[in-house]
């Protein structure tokens, strides 16, 4: 079984996302990691959400005034974050009962997950749907 690869995300953006008026996750490096990840509250050791990264787009001028609302942002501070890149989540699933996993030294933008770990995401993301 493939594992997943999670992202660690802080509060308040997680939140945002968890209630769905946030799809857009800011941050300043691309990905080529597309498809199902899980996402994790920072500080939590858990994972609380599954999505699909549907896509990553670099944020322009353009861009940032017409999806500040999906950043999270006001306008002003989507201009911000020109040059950023935006991971588009698609499909989150929130987790009824959030899964514990062990977060490794170091880990910042991304935490792969071992199999037993994945297997429990993925049954709770089944459960919460």
């Amino acid at each position: 079984m493939p594992t997943l690869s999670a992202i660690p995300i802080r509060e308040p953006w997680i939140d945002m996302i968890l209630i769905g008026v946030k799809t857009w996750e800011i941050r300043t490096k691309n990905t080529l990691k597309i498809g199902p990840v899980a996402l994790i509250r920072s500080g939590s050791k858990t994972v609380v959400a599954t999505a699909t990264l549907a896509e990553v787009v670099i944020v322009t001028r353009k861009l940032a005034r017409a999806n500040a609302e999906l950043m999270g942002m006001t306008e002003g501070e989507a201009l911000s974050c020109v040059g950023e890149y935006a991971w588009v989540l698609e499909d989150v699933v929130v987790l009824k009962k959030p899964v514990p996993y062990m977060h490794p030294s170091g880990a910042i933008t991304w935490v792969t997950l071992d199999e037993p770990t994945t297997k429990k995401v993925k049954a709770e993301a089944t459960r919460s749907r």
